[in-house]
């Protein structure tokens, strides 16, 4: 089997929705196993929040707007974060950052 390659940063260029996710990252079909050993083998710590940790009001609460323009989460405070994607869920619009704890 051949070595995976490590993800990196990369430009983050947002949809006309304000959503945005990785492009190295596979698609996993909802598989959290799969998900987790992906994580494991890229040595990845992950760290995420929703959008109203940071945003008290929003167009996506209150009229129902399904984006989250207006929303810049900001890097976690230590070094070495890199963006995942910011990504609607069932509980609203979720951002996610990965920092790279062990060498695989």
């Amino acid at each position: 089997m051949p070595e995976e390659k490590l993800i990196g940063p990369v430009e983050v260029v947002r949809d006309e929705d304000g959503y945005w996710y990785h492009p190295h990252i596979p698609d996993f079909d909802e598989d959290a196993e799969a998900w987790k050993a992906w994580l494991e083998a890229q040595g990845l710590k992950v760290t995420g929040w929703h959008m109203d940790s940071d945003l008290d009001a929003h167009p996506y609460w209150e009229v129902g707007e399904a984006h989250c323009l207006g929303w810049n989460p900001e890097t976690p405070i230590d070094d070495g974060w890199l963006l995942l994607g910011i990504f609607d869920t069932d509980d609203g619009p979720y951002v996610q950052w990965a920092r790279r704890e062990v060498t695989p």
